[in-house]
């Protein structure tokens, strides 16, 4: 169905249409609709690239993180003139963080994030975030969790029949 007689030209729009739905998901499906693709082509494609591309970013968010704790104590005692271990306690990166102590609105964002942060997460990513957005977003706050990747990848294929679902009615 999907892969019957390409040709090089349908094969760099289908590259075309992974990359984008890996990076700006919701604007796939009409890409994929405007080179001629079927509603279930649509879907495949968008759903295959939305995955891959979500899983790329946020294993590379995960190496981006790491390499920003790791250097970041170094840049800013280069620049600063003092100590790497001063500049873990200042930039508060040591092993033995300080407790931090809530106001009325900290408490508000927390109780905010908890409430609603993983599953705005889950359900803005793929429309209204982006991919990329939203990989960091859930590395960041949420990779401790075992379900992030089921519950993004699921809200991907979702987002894919219901963008294509409208695209293709209108």
């Amino acid at each position: 169905m999907l892969l019957i007689s390409l040709n090089g030209l349908q094969v760099f729009k289908l590259l075309q249409i992974l990359v984008l739905s890996g990076v700006k998901f919701i604007f796939a499906p009409l890409i994929s609709i405007g080179y001629g693709f079927n509603y279930f082509q649509t879907v495949i494609t968008t759903t295959i690239g939305g995955i891959f591309g979500f899983l790329f970013f946020y294993y590379l968010s995960r190496w981006i993180i790491q390499q920003y704790n790791r250097l970041c104590p170094i840049v800013f005692s280069y620049f600063t003139g003092n100590t790497i271990e001063r500049a873990k306690q200042i930039l508060n990166c040591s092993e033995t963080k300080k407790k931090k102590a809530f106001s009325r609105r900290n408490r508000k964002i927390v109780s905010i994030r908890k409430k609603y942060g993983f599953v705005g997460i889950v359900l803005l990513t793929p429309v209204l975030l982006s991919i990329p957005i939203g990989a960091f977003l859930a590395q960041k706050y949420y990779s401790k969790r075992s379900n992030v990747l089921v519950y993004l990848s699921l809200s991907i294929i979702l987002w894919s029949f219901v963008i294509s679902s409208v695209f293709f009615l209108f």
